[in-house]
């Protein structure tokens, strides 16, 4: 299968920014705010969901055209990181916020889009970092995903 590779870099640089590609929303939007804990959970999973799937197809996209794919280099990696990684996790960032926050979950949710937010900025500064190590920096957020009870945010 010729296609073997490509998966396997895939599935290795997406992990290390999809390990926690899960957030939450914050109460500053009213009129989200009247979500249920359950149906937030069945919402956020789908955010998840499609922003893995949509990431992953992307990072196929640009590892389609390299001529070794076995042999991406850093540079092409830390690109990947910062040109389809970081965006697509921001959007997710978005999307969830968008949900709304259960009521009196706000600490929870927060401290879920906190650390992904964080993980994302450490992703811009440093892209290297996730290259080799995406756990440590989105471990956290996806961690208290899966505390919460989200299943799909919280084992990416």
């Amino acid at each position: 299968m010729g296609r073997g590779p490509t998966t396997l870099i895939v599935a290795v640089i997406a992990a290390a920014l999809l390990a926690a590609g899960c957030g939450g929303g914050d109460d500053s939007d009213s009129s989200a705010s009247s979500i249920s804990k359950e149906e937030f959970i069945v919402k956020a999973d789908a955010v998840c969901k499609k922003g893995t799937e949509r990431m992953q197809a992307a990072i196929s996209d640009v590892l389609k055209n390299q001529p070794n794919i076995t042999k991406v280099t850093t540079a092409e990696q830390e690109k990947i990181v910062t040109t389809v990684m970081v965006p697509s996790v921001s959007r997710e960032v978005k999307e969830l916020r968008a949900l709304g926050v259960p009521d009196g979950d706000d600490e929870r949710v927060d401290a879920m889009i906190t650390a992904l937010e964080e993980g994302v900025e450490t992703a811009e500064r440093d892209p290297e970092v996730v290259t080799k190590s995406g756990d440590a920096i989105f471990g956290i957020a996806s961690r208290i995903a899966g505390e919460y009870g989200l299943v799909v945010c919280g084992s990416r």
